[in-house]
């Protein structure tokens, strides 16, 4: 059949209809992740705070001294308690804890006057007694939505050329966890809440040990969460869940941190912990062994 010239515009418009029509268009590319942005903060520290290490403390094989009581401000002034724990770095003086630990997600603002009392237990501070926190790191993302990325880096004062983790002993974090269950051991010091098996005073470091598990696949964003089936506690927030725990050496590796509940439709019980990437991981603590503003002399 002939076309003529009317025939050719008719099916042009119609090609042109059904290309720019998204229904006919050619499917698109996976959305790419947002590019995640990182927050950090400091405190100057007055150098009669400034901690000199001259305690003669040298770490052994044993990590239990990389656990410590984390004491802080919140933004209506109010004093409280989380659990943080050294972990193996370049730079030697950072712990891991929760994101809630280190920004208050109510008051929408940094907690501050961080203290860190490695190896407290039974009232004791330890043999380091109180380190003072320099600097804090986070994942912008926590500060909207309390249930991603809860877990963050503390950066403390160690000088005298010494790091941290060269006294307190410190975990490696574990990025090969297993699907499934596995046994895992958490620890905390619970005030006033929880179900450890211990004083939950806020003054021992308390220990449960059981199996972690995944969450069923019908729960939104079940993947990037782990549970445990017991409430650690106040005051355990930010404490270690540890993968092959050896109680003789206290070593082993942390595979995720104590967030709490999390919102329905996630059952009401037990505890979670956010299942991080090890890209997110990595970038955030470079991020913290980066940051290093100077302190001023006063």
């Amino acid at each position: 059949m002939k076309m003529n010239k009317k025939h050719i515009l008719c099916i042009f418009v119609v090609l042109i209809l059904i290309i720019t029509n998204s229904s006919y268009a050619f499917p698109k590319p996976m959305g790419r992740k947002a590019k995640m942005v990182s927050m950090s903060k400091f405190v100057d520290i007055p150098p009669e705070e400034r901690m000199s290490n001259t305690t003669g403390t040298f770490a052994d094989d044993n990590n239990f001294n990389a656990i410590g009581l984390l004491r802080f401000v919140k933004p209506d002034g109010s004093t409280d308690y989380c659990t943080a724990t050294v972990i193996r770095t370049n730079n030697g003086n950072i712990a891991i804890t929760a994101a809630h630990c280190i920004w208050d997600i109510i008051d929408e603002n940094w907690n501050t006057d961080f203290y860190f009392f490695p190896g407290y237990n039974n009232g004791n501070p330890g043999s380091l007694g109180a380190v003072r926190a320099h600097t804090f790191s986070i994942w912008s993302d926590f500060t909207k939505d309390e249930t991603l990325y809860d877990y963050g880096f503390i950066k403390f004062y160690y000088q005298d050329g010494r790091k941290l983790q060269d006294d307190t002993g410190a975990f490696d974090c574990d990025f090969n966890v297993p699907p499934g269950e596995y046994q895992t051991t958490v620890f905390g010091y619970p005030y006033n809440s929880g179900e450890m098996d211990c004083p939950r005073d806020g003054q021992h470091l308390c220990e449960w040990q059981g199996n972690s598990f995944e969450f069923p696949n019908n729960l939104p964003n079940y993947q990037w969460h782990r549970g445990i089936s017991i409430d650690v506690g106040s005051g355990s927030s930010g404490g270690p869940w540890i993968r092959n725990y050896d109680p003789n050496t206290n070593g082993g590796n942390i595979a995720g941190i104590s967030h709490g509940w999390l919102p329905a439709p996630y059952p009401k019980e037990g505890t979670t912990s956010w299942a991080w990437l090890n890209d997110d991981f990595l970038l955030l603590l470079q991020d913290a062994e980066n940051y290093n503003p100077p302190m001023n002399n006063f």
